[in-house]
């Protein structure tokens, strides 16, 4: 009984020490936006006010094209998603991208609203300060679920869609990735909130 005991506690050592490791080499606590701004928002990146948020943009290519291309980012993502879409269109048109609230430097909706409804007003209300009657609006994953359900909400705005391996409709997944199902478990979910494993991401 004592060895077994004896064992059980090396053992939980062990697992405090792998878990301690863990913490130690992935530890990642948020930063202040100002820290991040300096690296992720220079020019031509600009900030305007939306339903009471700092909401990151940018609006670049040619100003006088009259539909112009607007970019939804998927989960974890940010504007930045369409850096490489954004050099093979600005020669030709206007592109608009965003961050959307919770997502890069954007920051959290101020009453703590994530549904997809918030996020269409909020993309109708982006349209609406650049003074967008019409676009082409893609998005992805996420981005992608948020551009649809707003071209079915205003589809007199939306000239065409692009969707690049959106979300937003029923699927039964057979492959869950990792970093969804840690989400899920009690405990670990809590460490991802100050812990940014490269692997998992």
């Amino acid at each position: 009984m004592k060895r077994a005991a004896r064992i059980a506690a090396a053992a939980a050592g062990a697992l405090g020490l792998i878990v301690a490791g863990f913490i130690a080499l992935n530890w990642a606590p948020d930063r202040p936006v100002s820290r991040l701004e300096a690296r992720w928002a220079p020019p031509p990146s600009t900030f305007i006010e939306i339903e009471g948020m700092r909401v990151h943009v940018r609006d670049e290519g040619q100003r006088d094209d009259p539909v112009p291309v607007v970019l939804l980012h998927g989960t974890s993502a940010s504007l930045h998603t369409w850096d490489g879409w954004v050099r093979a269109l600005e020669d030709r048109r206007r592109v608009i991208r965003v961050d959307m609230p919770g997502f890069g430097l954007t920051g959290p909706s101020p009453r703590g609203e994530y549904t997809i409804d918030s996020y269409v007003r909020f993309i109708t209300a982006v349209l609406d300060h650049f003074g967008v009657k019409h676009c082409v609006l893609a998005g992805n994953s996420f981005g992608g679920w948020v551009a649809w359900e707003t071209a079915l909400a205003d589809p007199g705005r939306v000239e065409a869609l692009v969707l690049v391996d959106s979300a937003g409709y029923a699927i039964r997944s057979e492959s869950v990735p990792l970093a969804f199902r840690v989400a899920k478990i009690p405990v670990l979910n809590r460490l991802m909130e100050v812990t940014l494993p490269r692997r998992l991401v």
